[in-house]
């Protein structure tokens, strides 16, 4: 239990370090809570819409390189299928009809509010 105890309290004072020179590194500790508040969401948004943009894009752009390295040392272009080849492939096939019901769906809805909205225009 004691070992159990010791952990946790070296894990707290760690995590405790870390943000106290987090703070002082970029001036944080200057600031007032609101301030705060609103430098780490956009320092976290940052950081997420370059983390997405990694997972997304390098994967792609590394094939991409690749092949151009493949092509400069072979001669020829090397069959290197993309990871996004249609709708289908990235949603599945019932995915895929699921969002044609929908797109059906949303049409017909607009159709219907079309004929109601002459309807009443007719009515006045």
């Amino acid at each position: 239990m004691t070992v159990l105890l010791w952990i946790v309290t070296n894990f707290i004072r760690w995590v405790r370090l870390k943000i106290y020179q987090y703070e002082v590194t970029f001036a944080i500790y200057m600031l007032t809570p609101t301030e705060k508040f609103i430098f780490n969401s956009l320092l976290l948004t940052l950081i997420t819409m370059i983390a997405t943009g990694i997972y997304i894009y390098l994967p792609d752009h590394l094939r991409s390189i690749y092949g151009h390295m493949y092509y400069y040392w072979a001669g020829e272009r090397p069959f290197i299928p993309s990871r996004l080849t249609s709708l289908s492939s990235v949603l599945g096939e019932s995915a895929t009809q699921g969002l044609e019901v929908v797109y059906e769906t949303a049409k017909n809805t607009v159709a219907a509010a079309a004929t109601t909205e002459q309807i009443v225009a007719d009515e006045l």
